[in-house]
Order: C-alpha cells, then sequence, then structure tokens
C-alpha cells in the first residue's frame, strides 16, 4: 500500500464526499503541520479528506472519501475536525466479534468537492482509526489495530510489514475470496499498525498539482 500505489487509488471516481461545513461538537481533533515539496505552492490549497481503507477488496484507501472540517494557521500549522462516524461502506467487522472498524488516511486533496480527487499530499506514518465498541486484547480487531483501544476515533502508527499478522492476514484472506488476485491484496496489506498518541501530531508533505 505503500508509495505510488497508495497515491494510484485516488485518481479513480469517488463516492460522494460529506460536507465540511459542519460546525457542531467533534468527536476528534486531528493537529499537525504542512511542509512544501519542490515547486509546491507556498500554501496548502483545496482541503483535508479522510480516505477510508477498503475494507473488501485490493482498492486501498480512497474507495469511500470523507471532506473534513479544517482550520489552518499560516504558514503550516493545520487542525482537522472529525465531526461524525465514518460511512457504513467503511466499516468492517471480524467473523464472530461484535465491533465494527474503520481506518482512514489523511490527505490533501486539490478539490474536495470533486468526483474524481487530486491528491496533493498525506501523512504517511498515522492512521485514524475507528471502532463502533472497544476492542478487546486477544482478539483478531486487536491484532489488527496492534492493541486494545476504546470506542470512537483513535491515531495508530503505520510501519510497513513483510509478514502479515493474524487480522492483516484475515483481510488478505477475505480479498482474495472476493476475486482480487492474491499478490495484489499481500500488497495492500503490507503494513501494521499500533499504538501511538492521539496528540501526535501529524506531517503533510505538499506536492505539485
Amino acid at each position: 500500500m505503500r508509495g505510488s500505489a497508495l497515491v494510484a487509488c485516488l485518481l479513480a471516481a469517488c463516492d460522494p464526499l460529506a460536507g465540511s461545513d459542519y460546525v457542531g461538537q467533534p468527536m476528534f481533533t486531528i493537529v499537525g503541520t504542512f511542509a512544501s515539496s519542490a515547486n509546491a505552492p507556498a500554501d496548502p490549497v483545496g482541503g483535508i479528506a479522510l480516505m477510508w481503507q477498503d475494507s473488501v477488496g485490493a482498492g486501498g484507501p480512497g474507495a469511500v472519501a470523507t471532506a473534513v472540517p479544517v482550520e489552518i494557521e499560516f504558514p503550516a500549522t493545520f487542525r482537522v475536525s472529525v465531526p461524525l462516524p465514518p460511512p457504513p461502506a467503511a466499516r468492517f467487522e471480524f467473523d464472530g466479534e461484535d465491533v465494527e472498524l474503520a481506518e482512514a488516511y489523511v490527505f490533501v486533496v486539490q478539490d474536495p468537492t470533486a468526483a474524481q480527487l487530486v491528491p496533493l499530499g498525506l501523512d504517511r506514518s498515522h492512521v485514524l482509526i475507528y471502532a463502533s465498541a472497544d476492542v478487546a486484547e486477544g482478539t483478531l480487531s486487536a491484532d489488527y489495530l496492534g492493541g486494545s483501544v476504546s470506542a470512537g476515533y483513535q491515531l495508530r502508527s503505520f510501519t510497513p510489514a513483510t509478514l502479515p499478522a493474524a487480522g492483516q492476514q484475515a483481510m488478505i484472506d477475505r480479498c482474495v475470496a472476493g476475486g482480487a488476485a492474491a499478490v495484489a491484496c499481500q500488497a495492500r496489506r503490507d503494513y501494521q499498525l499500533g499504538e501511538i498518541s492521539n496528540d501526535d501530531p501529524l506531517r503533510i508533505v505538499v506536492a505539485p498539482p
């Protein structure tokens, strides 16, 4: 799921995005900074979108997308409010476990309202996860998330891994059973989530459109 494979999945048409003008109490807040790569705009443009991981096939992040409100303090600091639970299409659960999970990656996009999203950058070391109920140790859900978590949104770390853990292997098997090529399913799952502070700041490198 790393590198160009992660970005390429965003070029396909996505579901309509949720409105970003929600002003109620956020369920979770993400903070971070922007950094500009060579020839990138001096100021971030467009908006922030949560790109939800494909929970069925080998599509990768972007199977479902949600625009989220963002406050930017130029030149580089941002605060993202996550006002709502993840859309139903982004959720999945493991057999025999009564908890729904969802997994999103934080992207800067050129136009968050477009049917085809153009990515301008992403954070490559943080993942936003959601659990509909507390996740207990010893379950496949906990193995997938890199440990037990409480209900709601949490940040997790993203670490490349060549050998899938049991939770990731279950998702690979589900992907293959759905008709996708085994090599593609494996490539989308070559990582492990892990514990990290919810206050840990994100860092998004913004590239030219």
